[in-house]
């Protein structure tokens, strides 16, 4: 499967939060910039609906304070267009390549595809969506990055290139993806902390897990202390050699890039599931760790009844 990338940004230029995903060379990789500003949070509840006015409001906050911003992309290539999202919903384009022309088609599928089969409170948490057409030297299908201190603020930037070449490969992408979003919901899911002292679950480099998360239950079964203790402790990922190792004696993989960390590991034997993909017996606990939530069941189901549950991968396997 094509490497993906989740990444961080922080507040202030002399601070270092390592990306839990490796880069696109296999290589444990970091994008590091800096930002100054939180995004501007609503004042009420998830669930109940903004009126256009307070919607009006955040855009106005959020453009105010930079965070629709091409730089944030453009290492990946091109960018074509960018939204704000507002409570699972995507707003006109705060940004676009060619005015004249208007928002990215291709950008606007991608998250019609992904809204189609996900429930609105996996989605909410997305703030930012960017498309980009990748670069001659680039391989990232799409990456997650947060850009504030809160890991309050998610932006999801797709190439809108893979839409037209490999759509079963992005569906499966965009998947990974929403994982690093909704399994990192401060507070439900992290405790954001700068350093893993005090954390008696696991630390991601952002936060500390709870101890009702997906994570959490994740690591607990699939991650015991004896490989846990061979990663960073600082979060980040482990090594491609310890992740090839793991790999060509565990077949319970779907391939070395979801051996270097418990995260990809979620998120890649997710899409999987959420696709139907077919996987070695090896993987039939985890697949089945899944169905234990209705949330994501639903997902599935949803994939299904769309015709999705033919998505090809190209999961190198591993054993």
């Amino acid at each position: 499967m094509v490497e993906v990338e989740q990444s961080v940004k922080i507040d202030g230029p002399s601070a270092s939060t390592p990306s839990s995903t490796p880069a696109e060379d296999g290589s444990a990789g970091d994008r590091q910039d800096t930002v100054t500003t939180v995004a501007p949070q609503p004042t009420v509840a998830p669930d109940e609906p903004l009126s256009d006015d307070e919607v009006a409001e955040i855009l106005e906050d959020l453009e105010a304070n930079g965070f629709c911003d091409p730089r944030d992309v453009e290492d990946e290539g091109l960018v074509t267009a960018m939204h704000f999202v507002v409570q699972g919903q995507i707003q006109s384009p705060c940004y676009v390549d060619t005015p004249e022309e208007g928002s990215d088609p291709r950008l606007d599928e991608a998250w019609a595809l992904l809204t189609s089969i996900t429930p609105i409170e996996l989605v909410d948490d997305i703030s930012l969506l960017a498309g980009y057409e990748r670069c001659d030297a680039c391989e990232t299908l799409a990456f997650v990055t947060q850009l504030d201190e809160a890991a309050t603020f998610f932006i999801v930037a797709v190439d809108v290139l893979a839409a037209v070449e490999d759509p079963d490969e992005l569906r499966l992408t965009m998947m990974h993806e929403l994982t690093h979003v909704f399994a990192q919901r401060p507070v439900e899911q992290l405790i954001v902390v700068d350093n893993p002292t005090g954390c008696d679950t696991f630390f991601n480099g952002v936060g500390c897990f709870t101890e009702d998360s997906y994570l959490w239950a994740w690591i607990q079964e699939f991650w015991p202390p004896e490989i846990r203790d061979t990663l960073p402790s600082d979060g980040s990922v482990g090594s491609d050699d310890e992740a090839d190792e793991r790999c060509s004696t565990d077949r319970g993989y779907t391939g070395s890039y979801a051996a270097v960390h418990p995260e990809e590991d979620f998120a890649e034997t997710f899409s999987a599931y959420v696709f139907d993909v077919d996987v070695d017996p090896a993987l039939e606990a985890k697949m089945a760790f899944f169905d234990r939530y209705p949330e994501f069941v639903e997902i599935r189901e949803a994939a299904r009844a769309l015709g999705y549950d033919d998505t090809e991968a190209n999961f190198e396997g591993c054993g």
